[in-house]
């Protein structure tokens, strides 16, 4: 049965135009479904309906004003997603295409500094993608939980801060609340590990924001305020958690940027992509290559002596950057070796990993001990009883989340949670509001500056129950419950809501049957929420279909990236 957004269209198309064919009817029905799982178009290279596409007004050929899109390839596209498809590609294909040359001798002497040799023998990354960034105004790096991603990115800052004949204006920003707020963190710590002078420091970023309060898009607003006509005051953006970033919003943060401007992306390319349309990072870091140039140059600056990469020539060459080495997960780690073994699709030598009793921060449970659960919340609650500081309490919270693949589970497991409290008193069966429920923010609030994905705890003050969040100070704000935007009890949360999140244990909770939204890089991003200790509750099967399931999203960015005098035309 169509959707109502499939069933508007429908009636929308025949008012358009009255002899549509049925066939191109249920394409839309067909269409929607598949963006709304993640998919930017339909491919119908081999399918009959395609001809009759060709027939039709309502289908244009790229560039075509008309409210569906049928591409070169045979790609259907609703016509929006079409151009921000092109836009962005065109964009960041502009942005590949523009390189410096940096005083090489002044960039050795930084390199040297901010990089010293390593004991090993294998190339460092992370100084290759810092010499990169000097040269590229483009450059995506993309590494799992460890790799060093964080502290690679304000060692690059530093080093094009330095090298800069005039001072930059830089800015950090992520899809959430959440991840801005780690990021803005992680970004603190790593600067007191940095020696640098007064002029560097001040041109580094202080805080990062959310992508949306970066663009200034708020709801109802039909474009951002910062856009190609009126873009960005900065020379250099950097985007964290970019798996979580949608084809649309990266197309509108592009178009922001001034022409000098450089733009790094980080993140996790085996990550869950976004939950609206497009797989944007999985697209842009799918093969890294490095010209000739390129390699003889890094040769040169950083004394690394790489080999040809594989994969052809594109627009993005010399622009990727895959950081390989986790310093978090060492060989000894069942977590690292576990996400390494799902990554590569070896559900069975990852189930026998779990079932293996000598490695002990992993293990399969046939199901959840709901005492066992209630036992690792245990210092939370304590501290909420004793008035507890607000970090501690943030900490204790932290210490254990359960992630689940469906949201119907989480709704199972916070009724489950505020049951046993009101058996022990601690909740009122009358009331929605408690000291100690944590919420998490579900839609942005620019006047409170609340955020999607945002956490709160729940408090007592002596002129009632506040609900406090970390601030970007590093202290906290207090809200009346009844100020707060929407939101949702968090005793679990699903994986996609996990992202740029880390805990020091993670329980995922799997469903009790297999279904097309529990694939191979869901579990992976459970895992990686993990620092010391994983474990799974539920059935050996389901985890092995769920790891023999490598998830797909039909888009064209990759193809249109590859095509560079198309693109720059």
């Amino acid at each position: 049965m169509p959707s109502l957004l499939a069933s508007e269209l429908i009636h929308l198309f025949r008012r358009l135009d009255p002899t549509v064919p049925e066939t191109l009817l249920l394409l839309v029905t067909e269409l929607v479904q598949a963006n709304q799982v993640g998919h930017v178009c339909l491919p119908l290279a081999l399918r009959p309906e395609r001809q009759a596409m060709l027939a039709c007004k309502l289908v244009g050929r790229p560039g075509d004003y008309a409210p569906l899109i049928l591409d070169e390839a045979a790609r259907l596209y609703f016509a929006r997603h079409w151009f921000d498809e092109q836009n962005l590609a065109k964009r960041l294909a502009q942005l590949a295409a523009q390189s410096s040359a940096p005083d090489p001798v002044r960039l050795r002497q930084c390199l040297a500094q901010w990089f010293p040799a390593s004991p090993t023998q294998q190339p460092d990354q992370q100084k290759l993608a810092a010499a990169l960034a000097t040269r590229q105004h483009l450059l995506v790096i993309s590494g799992g939980p460890g790799t060093g991603k964080t502290t690679t990115v304000m060692k690059l800052l530093a080093l094009l801060a330095s090298l800069s004949p005039r001072p930059l204006v830089m800015s950090m920003a992520a899809p959430t609340g959440k991840a801005a707020a780690r990021l803005a963190e992680s970004v603190r710590q790593a600067r007191t590990q940095l020696v640098l002078n007064d002029s560097v420091q001040q041109q580094l970023p202080q805080q990062a924001q959310t992508l949306h309060r970066l663009l200034g898009l708020r709801p109802g607003m039909t474009m951002p305020r910062h856009h190609a006509a009126n873009p960005l005051a900065l020379d250099v953006l950097v985007l964290d958690e970019a798996s979580m970033i949608d084809l649309s919003l990266m197309a509108q943060t592009v178009a922001a940027l001034p022409s000098q401007a450089r733009l790094i992306l980080l993140g996790d390319r085996d990550q869950l992509s976004s939950v609206e349309a497009g797989a944007v990072l999985g697209d842009l870091s799918r093969q890294r290559h490095y010209r000739r140039e390129t390699l003889n140059w890094l040769q040169q600056v950083v004394d690394i002596d790489l080999p040809p990469e594989g994969g052809s020539e594109t627009c993005l060459s010399d622009c990727v950057v895959w950081l390989t080495h986790s310093h978090r997960f060492g060989a000894d780690s069942g977590i690292g070796e576990l996400a390494r073994r799902v990554n590569a699709g070896e559900a069975v030598a990852a189930l026998k990993l779990l079932q293996d009793p000598a490695w002990h921060d992993v293990c399969l449970l046939a199901q959840m001990d709901e005492e066992a659960d209630w036992q690792r919340r245990q210092a939370y609650w304590q501290l909420i009883e004793q008035d507890g500081e607000l970090s501690d309490i943030q900490q204790a919270f932290s210490d254990f989340m359960l992630l689940v693949a469906e949201r119907q589970q989480v709704t199972a497991h916070n009724q489950q949670i505020e049951r046993k409290l009101e058996r022990l008193g601690l909740k009122s069966s009358a009331r929605d509001w408690y000291a100690g429920r944590p919420v998490m923010i579900s839609e942005n609030d620019y006047g409170l500056g609340l955020f999607n994905g945002d956490i709160g705890f729940t408090v007592q003050r002596a002129d009632g129950l506040r609900v406090a969040f970390p601030g970007e100070d590093g202290g906290w704000r207090e809200f009346a419950p009844g100020r707060l935007p929407a939101h949702d009890t968090v005793y679990a949360m699903t994986v996609h809501k996990s992202q740029g999140s880390e805990f020091t244990e993670v329980g995922l909770l799997l469903p009790v049957q297999a279904g097309a939204n529990l694939h191979r890089s869901l579990i992976y991003t459970a895992i990686t929420r993990a620092r010391e200790q994983f474990s799974v509750f539920g059935s050996s099967e389901v985890w092995l279909q769920a790891i023999q399931t490598a998830p797909q999203r039909y888009s064209g960015l990759a193809d249109r990236l590859a095509g560079v005098a198309y693109l720059l035309n």
